[in-house]
């Protein structure tokens, strides 16, 4: 499962930073996918910490920071064919 969703973050990836216009929204929806994936780091490992039925979901910082960024590219994708083009 984790190999899928690295190819899916590739590709998703991939196609929200080729696909939009001109660099500064390249940069923007770069910017997107990395907070994103820092987001989801830093709450999957927020998930594993603690006592008790709290942190009951230990190792939850690589898929967090692997789905959320799988998010943000989708976001950015559909930002980029809802645009306007020039």
């Amino acid at each position: 499962m984790p190999t899928m969703w690295l190819a899916v973050l590739i590709l998703g990836s991939g196609f929200a930073i080729v696909g939009a216009d001109g660099v500064k929204w390249k940069l923007l929806n770069v910017f997107v996918i990395v907070g994103c994936m820092g987001v989801g780091l830093g709450l999957g490992h927020a998930v594993g910490l603690g006592s008790g039925d709290f942190g009951s979901v230990h190792n939850a910082a690589t898929p967090f920071a692997m789905i959320f960024p799988i998010v943000g590219a989708m976001v950015c994708i559909a930002l980029n064919n809802s645009r306007v083009k020039p």
